[in-house]
């Protein structure tokens, strides 16, 4: 049976209720309603003694001291006795405002207008001077709205706590305030500034919180603010576009926050939050299962992650970072990338993390990193990976993702490193682009020392791990779905018959690190990736998850495939020999051996891309070279119905 207290904070808080702690079980006692006519009663005589003080400047005659008692009870219960009458109590203290301070006022006046009009006919000493009932009134209201404000102040301000997600609000000086009161009021986030559409607001406060800038001072307040949120307060905001982008190059969650405008006037519909995982089949497996055998590979171990302040690169620094080692040194070209990924580490591990900022092609830098830091295992994830920019940028492609991998292979070579692991992709089986063609040269690269017989004279197992579309990654398909959905569409997909596979960036992290631990010798490893997935039934469903209808909330244009594109990816080719490894999702293909006069052809291809050859150039000799770089007929063919 439940004690009195239990039965107490039911009819007070009802069936849900579930406070927190001993301070907001007081809370609810107190306004409870019984409390709060107490709490009126006490403030009406309150008012009323401190009207007659000030009235007679703190010296109350003699003559009229015997009537204030009078007067007093009159107002003391008369008050709450108006607002029972007139559903006063109705409104709820927690969520007090200007309109409720108003009705306040309203309901407080009958008992003023009717002892003003009684002492318009009381005339006989000593009677209550009306300055005495206009004071009142007006000590009254402002106590009565003070007790409820200090009600939604207990109310809001636990819910400040510095474990909520540091958010920025970007809206327009109609939709902010009411984003701020909201937000304030649920406690789901700590509010750090606001960035107006209207210049003049900057430099000003709405509801206490500042306005720290524009849109276009996003990336700046991103990368110094520490910020975890961003949200939109209004679905119709004109910088929206330009807000959507530069969040999603910064990685960081949107949130878009429709106004009540935009709900009534259907300019939005009410949906649920993506989540790109359920588009996929999961596996059994937990995401946050760590394999012994990858503990024990990366314990106390210096590890070098090149390209990690990509989408990928960045996933397998924070996973290394949580197995034990002694060093994790970070690569990457941007320094940006780099700084945001050090904020991470800083906060996940207590191990040494040092950054680098230099690119895999100078030799020198490569050098230097690896006579200095001494890495003892390498994982290679830096890569131009953009199928259509690298068709217009046939050098940088070669020069990055073939010779810088080179220099990395060298310097691991010469400085006894143990292991190196080069991440590839599904493109590079029969490449039909110039990113596909250059990543499987980059495996043969990897290979190269093994194919010539240097593995007996050096100590560095080398491997490469292939898999295809990770969920989430920078330019990958599913960002740009979902900026399209929050700009209203339309999806665009290159064909109607496009397959690719997919995995999360956890997952396949998470399987690469297994493959690291496997001793190869130059072998290709691949991830179980299950069932291809067509893309336009993939866009379908995220328009689903979204709580929208394809085709007629959200369109589904098809504008062409494009260049080097693929319908259909391959994980390995049909001659290939499969073996299985002691990880159920991954899997060995046996490697081909690399011809003999590989370096010299090599060697002919830097000296094309070192003099900025043109695209037709560099094509035409990635097609003589043994890599199958072509687009088959059939290919062809369907492609140009699609253009």
């Amino acid at each position: 049976m439940q004690s009195a207290a239990e039965r107490f904070q039911f009819m007070v808080s009802g069936p849900n209720a579930e406070p927190k702690d001993k301070l907001s079980r007081f809370g609810r006692w107190i306004f409870h309603r019984n409390v709060q006519i107490l709490l009126d009663v006490i403030t009406a005589a309150i008012a009323l003694i401190y009207a007659y003080v000030l009235r007679f400047d703190f010296r109350i005659p003699a003559t009229q001291r015997g009537t204030i008692w009078i007067w007093l009870c009159v107002l003391a219960f008369g008050r709450p006795a108006v607002f029972l009458v007139t559903r006063g109590y109705n409104a709820i203290w927690r969520f007090f405002d200007v309109g409720d301070a108003l009705h306040l006022a309203l309901r407080s006046l009958p008992i003023t207008l009717v002892l003003l009009i009684t002492r318009a006919f009381i005339h006989k000493p000593p009677v209550i001077p009306y300055s005495v009932l206009i004071l009142e009134f007006g000590i009254f209201v402002g106590c009565a709205s003070g007790l409820r404000m200090i009600r939604r102040l207990g109310y809001e301000w636990p819910n400040r706590k510095s474990g909520k997600p540091r958010a920025l609000i970007v809206g327009n000086e109609a939709t902010l305030a009411a984003a701020v009161r909201h937000l304030q009021a649920c406690g789901e986030a700590r509010i750090v500034g606001l960035l107006s559409e209207e210049p003049r607001l900057v430099g000003l406060y709405i509801a206490g919180i500042p306005v720290m800038g524009t849109p276009s001072d996003l990336p700046h307040l991103l990368a110094t603010q520490k910020i975890e949120l961003v949200i939109l307060s209004g679905a119709n905001l004109q910088c929206s576009h330009q807000i959507i982008v530069c969040v999603a190059g910064f990685d960081i969650h949107l949130r878009i926050l429709p106004s009540l405008g935009d709900l009534i006037g259907e300019r939005v519909r009410v949906s649920r939050t993506i989540s790109i995982e359920h588009v996929v089949d999961s596996h059994e497996e937990q995401s946050n299962f760590i394999h012994p055998a990858v503990m024990e590979c990366f314990a106390e171990q210096t590890v070098l992650v090149t390209g990690a302040g990509g989408s990928i690169g960045s996933e397998i620094a924070r996973q290394v970072a949580e197995l034990g080692v002694r060093t994790l040194i970070v690569l990457d070209h941007d320094e940006n990338s780099i700084f945001e990924l050090m904020n991470q580490l800083s906060i996940k591990s207590t191990k040494t993390v040092i950054p680098i900022v230099g690119n895999i092609r100078d030799r020198e830098l490569v050098r230097r990193s690896f006579e200095r830091f001494q890495p003892e295992v390498v994982i290679h994830a830096a890569a131009y990976k953009h199928v259509p920019v690298m068709e217009d940028n046939c050098c940088e492609a070669v020069l990055n993702n073939i010779f810088g991998t080179r220099e990395l292979v060298n310097a691991a070579i010469e400085s006894g490193c143990g292991r190196m692991v080069m991440i590839s992709t599904d493109k590079a089986v029969r490449p039909s682009s110039v990113m596909g063609a250059t990543k499987r040269l980059a495996e043969m690269v990897v290979q190269g020392p093994v194919s010539k017989g240097a593995f007996r004279t050096h100590q560095t197992h080398f491997a490469c791990v292939r898999f295809g579309n990770v969920l989430g990654s920078r330019g990958s398909v599913v960002p740009i779905f979902l900026r399209q959905i929050a700009a209203g569409g339309p999806l665009t997909i290159t064909h109607e018959e496009m397959t690719r596979y997919f995995m999360t960036i956890p997952q396949a992290v998470q399987l690469v690190l297994q493959a690291t631990t496997l001793a190869s010798c130059g072998d290709i490893y691949m991830l179980d990736m299950g069932d291809p997935v067509k893309i336009i039934d993939f866009a379908k469903e995220i328009i689903k998850m979204a709580g929208l209808i394809p085709g007629k909330d959200i369109e589904i244009k098809v504008i062409g495939s494009r260049p080097g594109e693929k319908l259909h990816e391959q994980l390995w080719r049909e001659d290939s020999l499969i073996t299985s490894t002691p990880f159920p999702r991954v899997c060995q293909v046996k490697a081909a051996r690399v011809p003999t006069n590989f370096s010299y052809r090599l060697d002919e291809l830097e000296k094309l891309a070192r003099g900025r050859s043109s695209n037709d150039i560099i094509r035409a000799l990635l097609r003589q070279l043994p890599i199958d770089y072509e687009t088959s007929a059939q290919e062809d063919v369907e492609m140009a119905i699609a253009n």
